[in-house]
């Protein structure tokens, strides 16, 4: 028989009547066995109703004796045992209380256990023009959020007010065996059975917090899309607002769902349930900081630290909101009290790290020099310590660079910062093996390849640049800016051998820079560049095998430009759109003198070029 209950909640009674159906079941046969009751009986604790102030006290007491003495009339009295209020009041004189006391949580808490209660009933009565109202909610004792608010029952007389409150307890109940199913098959890991048996609660409750409770719970077990565990924690808390069980599941799915202003607000919510509660609030902290609200977090921690200062996990979460934020003074504050009270934190470089980057960024140099010193020498072998000391330490910058290296070769960014020193020193050359030296140690270092490929250019390597670049393209570079850059560089080259030397040589080098960048990402600026460079590379070989006077020499020119003739026009042709003037004109030179002018050439001087000398005319 599955239970929710302890064995020892079972009367003698209900004992006795187990045996008795269990000897009959055995004795008799081809009888049916007697029906068994699916749960043990739940103990329903009712003690004094709280009177509103300036009511008088005897007031609760006979609230409570009125909604007690009725409630029996609409329960069922093999499933719910009402505790007896002469039981209750013995009990509590014997203890020296007055019978008219009413009692708090942590009293009503410790009488349930005594008299081995399931349920309790929390409630307070008034006493108006209109007559008596009584409000309150049904808890259940092995966890006190899970509570049922029960609608306020008013009437002339106390009795009938009594007999509508007692009747919406009896109402309330009916969600509870369906709650106890669901409770049970989330234990057993049966999560499509905890649904359905949470929504027959539903149906037969309507307003059921506690079986809507454990529905939020089956959906998330059972994997449900995260919008439907927010609509449903969110039609909890439409009956409950105060659920924390509701505001934790809602907090959840918004975070989920990536919606993180409104997740904050329903942790923050669950937050002033429970203030006395450190463990829950420390743990909303961390929610908010990992769900990425550490704005929302910030006062939130703060109050928090302030008010338990005792309490260094608080101040560890003000510490991380605070430097998240960047609010440098709060998170300058909080580190130096970490520094002082918590071993973890001064064991850990990452902390001197970021309290260094706090006191630089907050304008205090001189502290953020000693404290990454402190944290340089504390953690000898951290690379990426010593790497932010050493650019906060500018006076020492020539020898705490090779200091640096010395220590750590294979650092990347101490390489890096020596590269960028280099170059600024105009030694370009050991920037290019420095800058070849981080590609090696780290392959996915950022346009490391390109890098390279500037300082050939500047070295005056432009054919090195090319192969750079074609390593970068191959070890994964992004496309778009290889392409981009080859396209600048390839046109600047261009722009200097048309203008300056006018060199078939240099000429032909801006071409396969430009072809490789309209190879990598092709466009109509970067056809029509190849196209111009083409023609250019055209022009000069026919003019410089004229001048030649070995014929074999001649003919290689020749072939030159009538191998990029082709180029050219395609890409001259691609121009006529956006540089119309232009390529109309280098068209024509191109179609009615360079062309004929080529293949002309081409049968004068290379009728018998491929022959061997021996043979040649």
């Amino acid at each position: 028989m599955v239970t929710c209950a302890p064995l020892w909640r079972r009367t003698v009674l209900g004992l006795a009547l187990v045996g008795i159906a269990a000897g009959s079941a055995s004795g008799q046969r081809g009888k049916k066995d007697a029906p068994q009751q699916e749960f043990t009986r739940q103990g329903l604790l009712i003690l004094n109703f709280a009177p509103h102030t300036g009511a008088d006290m005897k007031l609760g007491r006979k609230a409570a004796d009125a909604v007690r003495s009725r409630v029996g009339r609409f329960v069922d009295k093999k499933e719910v045992d009402i505790i007896d209020a002469g039981d209750v009041a013995y009990r509590m004189e014997r203890a020296g209380y007055n019978p008219d006391t009413t009692f708090d949580l942590p009293e009503i808490r410790a009488t349930g256990k005594y008299f081995r209660a399931d349920e309790f009933v929390t409630a307070s009565v008034s006493n108006g023009p209109a007559g008596p109202r009584l409000s309150g909610s049904l808890v259940l004792l092995r966890d006190e959020k899970l509570r049922q608010p029960l609608p306020d029952a008013a009437a002339p007389k106390l009795d009938s007010a009594a007999l509508l409150f007692a009747r919406s307890i009896a109402a309330a109940r009916v969600q509870l065996a369906p709650e106890r199913r669901c409770e049970n098959a989330l234990r057993d890991g049966h999560g499509l059975r905890a649904v359905e048996a949470a929504r027959e609660g539903v149906k037969a409750y309507p307003r059921g917090a506690i079986v809507r409770t454990c529905l939020v719970w089956a959906l998330h077990q059972n994997g449900a899309p995260y919008a439907e565990v927010l609509a449903e924690a969110d039609s909890l808390l439409a009956i409950d607002s105060l659920n924390p069980h509701g505001l934790e599941a809602a907090a959840v799915a918004l975070d989920s769902l990536r919606r993180r202003d409104a997740a904050a607000g329903y942790w923050l919510r669950l937050a002033a349930t429970d203030t006395a509660d450190l463990d829950l609030q420390g743990r909303i902290g961390y929610a908010l900081l990992d769900g990425g609200n550490a704005a929302r977090a910030e006062p939130y921690l703060v109050a928090l630290s302030n008010a338990h200062p005792e309490e260094i996990r608080f101040v560890l979460q003000k510490w991380r909101a605070a430097y998240e934020n960047k609010h440098w003074p709060l998170a300058i504050a909080a580190g130096e009290l970490l520094l002082e009270r918590d071993s973890i934190s001064r064991r850990d470089s990452l902390f001197y790290y970021r309290l260094g980057l706090a006191y630089h960024s907050a304008n205090r140099p001189y502290q953020a020099i000693e404290m990454l010193a402190h944290g340089v020498h504390a953690f000898p072998k951290d690379a990426k310590m010593y790497s932010l000391y050493t650019q906060y330490v500018k006076a020492e910058a020539d020898t705490a660079v090779p200091r640096g290296l010395a220590l750590f070769p294979q650092s990347v960014e101490l390489l890096n910062i020596h590269a960028t020193e280099l170059r600024a020193r105009g030694k370009v050359s050991e920037a290019l093996d420095a800058t070849r030296q981080i590609v090696s140690l780290d392959s996915a270092a950022k346009h490391g390849h390109v890098v390279i490929a500037q300082f050939q250019i500047e070295l005056g390597r432009p054919d090195s640049a090319l192969a750079a670049l074609h390593t970068a393209l191959a070890s994964g570079d992004d496309s778009t800016y290889v392409g981009t850059y080859a396209l600048a560089k390839g046109n600047a080259l261009y722009q200097a051998a048309a203008s300056g030397t006018q060199s078939n040589a240099d000429l032909a080098v801006a071409l396969r820079m430009l072809a490789f960048a309209d190879s990598v990402q092709s466009s109509d600026r970067s056809r029509f560049l190849t196209g111009v460079a083409a023609l250019a590379v055209a022009q000069t070989a026919l003019k410089e095998s004229m001048k030649l006077t070995d014929k074999v020499e001649s003919c290689k020119r020749v072939r030159m430009a009538a191998d990029v003739i082709p180029v050219a026009r395609s890409g001259l042709h691609a121009g006529e759109t956006s540089f119309a003037e232009t390529a109309r004109q280098s068209l024509d030179i191109l179609d009615n003198q360079l062309d004929p002018y080529a293949q002309q050439q081409l049968k004068v001087l290379c009728v018998d070029s491929d022959r061997p000398p021996s043979q040649r005319n």
